[in-house]
């Protein structure tokens, strides 16, 4: 829960909480809850009330801006906070001396919203826009999870002995899916001995979702390390195929893309 008082913005003793109904919440479904507003010690007006999803990731600069830093170059991408979703809960309101309002909010989760796995995080900002003057708060961090599509892929790379390595989010301004999210396995099976590892982004697809495959080979002594990629298509279709089927087509194309067999 997030509870600040907003005495930097003029108005001593007002206390906000927000108070998701649930901590964990899927792609594409809705999130809602409450945000408790507590008067203080006179009455106030209360311009609007906000409330915003945001995850972090690292930052691309915008390729459509010209201008850089003072010495011409272009600044490096880095980390930060990155909103996903807002919804303006409440406009134009009166809070009398110690008036608790109780405003309820549903905000829905986008489709490109970035997974909560490895380091990356998301969370609720509530803004409160009273006297001209605006605070901002930090909530809990929310757990998004994958949609039925999603989560198949990475239920199905867990069930062929991959363990996931990492993830990483990154804000590409200006794409029309805003963040890559890219998640790196690692085998523990003897069986995929050649493979360094297997990297994987999914973008969403109506009714499914599109899977970048990546299969990166080890070299060796006589070999040179390459890589292989393909792209699928995973859609109700194939999960209606069975319990077995979006592993058996993950198989398929790791094997197809491993290195030759070195002697």
């Amino acid at each position: 829960m997030i509870k600040t008082m907003l005495g930097a913005a003029g108005t001593p003793g007002l206390a906000v909480e927000t108070v998701p109904a649930l901590r964990e919440v899927r792609v594409g479904e809705v999130l809602d809850g409450v945000v408790e507003i507590e008067g203080g010690v006179a009455a106030l007006h209360i311009a609007r009330v906000t409330l915003d999803l945001v995850v972090r990731a690292l930052i691309h600069p915008d390729p459509r801006r010209a201008d850089g830093t003072e010495d011409g170059e272009r600044p490096e991408p880095h980390h930060g906070l990155i909103m996903i979703a807002a919804e303006t809960i409440a406009t134009d309101l009166t809070l009398d001396p110690g008036q608790l309002l109780a405003l309820p909010f549903a905000i829905e989760i986008p489709a490109h919203a970035p997974l909560s796995l490895g380091v990356s995080t998301a969370g609720l900002r509530t803004r409160v826009e009273v006297n001209g003057a605006q605070d901002g708060a930090d909530g809990d961090a929310i757990r998004i999870l994958p949609d039925r599509w999603t989560g198949a892929v990475l239920d199905a790379m867990e069930h062929l002995d991959f363990r996931l390595a990492e993830a990483e989010v990154e804000h590409v301004p200006g794409d029309p899916c805003p963040f890559f999210q890219t998640f790196v396995f690692r085998p523990m099976s003897l069986r995929d001995l050649r493979v360094e590892c297997v990297d994987i982004a999914f973008r969403p697809r109506d009714h499914g979702v599109h899977v970048d495959l990546v299969v990166d080979n080890r070299g060796s002594l006589f070999t040179a390390a390459r890589e292989g990629r393909v792209g699928l298509d995973i859609d109700d279709e194939l999960l209606d195929m069975g319990a077995n089927a979006v592993a058996d087509l993950l198989r398929e194309e790791i094997d197809r893309l491993k290195g030759p067999i070195v002697a």
